[in-house]
């Protein structure tokens, strides 16, 4: 109990620092909420939502695109979170230092994760409140599309850290990982299924497609699949697992045979 109650007085640190963050530098929030704002636009006018509409049976295509969005907006958010993380730790000289944790190191960086998603939550929620101005759907839709993308992206962020995890990995044994975990969020963009339905058995290895066919089947009135449901955790438990234990394996070798200080 002493060491779960250790690990909410982190994460309300974490989320209290977060928030200083934010109001101290107004001019760095104001530009990530216009960086979500633009991948929005690009994802509205270079696609189709009607076709994506029609593909389902449905007008909501815009609303349905949205969902595919928040998934992936909050999704690229846990995995460039942590990596992104690791490598400002290495870089600064912070990370032999937070090893030293009574708490294994990939545990501080998921609760950072958690805390800084809280934020862009907020971005995404000003996003869908201005865009339901301009479109076929009410705010209360927008709203349970949010509810319903925040409570399956806690599944699906899992799987999403786990990957995470994995550039963080690569972070600490080849050093600089940023643009490589970039390149990797425009092709889930593009390859997963944001703004088209599922095509490919393969695309169900992305942590966050099954959470999108879930929550536009939910409106569709169609209920929770419970076969898609359980390979929404499966993929999520394996890319979490899996990130984890290459990470720890990382850290374990670089303070065998590396140099934290080397980067």
């Amino acid at each position: 109990m002493k060491k779960i109650k250790k690990l909410f007085n982190i994460f309300w640190i974490q989320l209290y620092l977060e928030l200083k963050l934010q109001i101290r530098y107004v001019n760095s929030a104001i530009s990530s909420l216009v960086l979500y704002a633009g991948a929005f636009l690009v994802v509205i006018l270079f696609t189709n939502p009607a076709q994506l509409g029609q593909a389902y049976g449905t007008k909501q295509g815009v609303l349905f695109t949205i969902v595919g969005f928040l998934f992936w907006s909050i999704g690229i958010a846990s995995l460039g979170g942590c990596s992104n993380g690791v490598e400002t730790d290495e870089r600064t000289g912070l990370l032999e230092s937070e090893t030293q944790s009574v708490f294994p190191l990939w545990v501080l960086y998921f609760i950072q994760t958690l805390a800084e998603n809280l934020f862009v939550w907020i971005y995404l929620l000003i996003i869908g409140i201005v865009a339901s101005f301009f479109s076929m759907f009410t705010v209360a839709e927008l709203l349970k599309a949010i509810l319903l993308t925040f409570a399956f992206s806690l599944i699906s962020n899992l799987g999403m850290f786990g990957i995470g995890m994995i550039f963080a990995s690569g972070s600490i044994r080849f050093k600089r990982m940023g643009q490589w975990a970039t390149i990797l969020q425009a092709l889930l963009l593009m390859l997963s299924n944001v703004y088209f339905p599922v095509y490919n058995a393969f695309q169900e290895v992305i942590p966050y497609v099954g959470g999108i066919e879930i929550v536009r089947q939910i409106f569709l009135g169609h209920g929770v699949s419970l076969s898609k449901l359980m390979l929404l955790i499966v993929v999520n438990v394996i890319w979490f697992l899996f990130g984890i234990l290459i990470f720890n394996y990382c850290i374990k070798k670089e303070r065998k045979n590396g140099s934290f200080d080397a980067f």
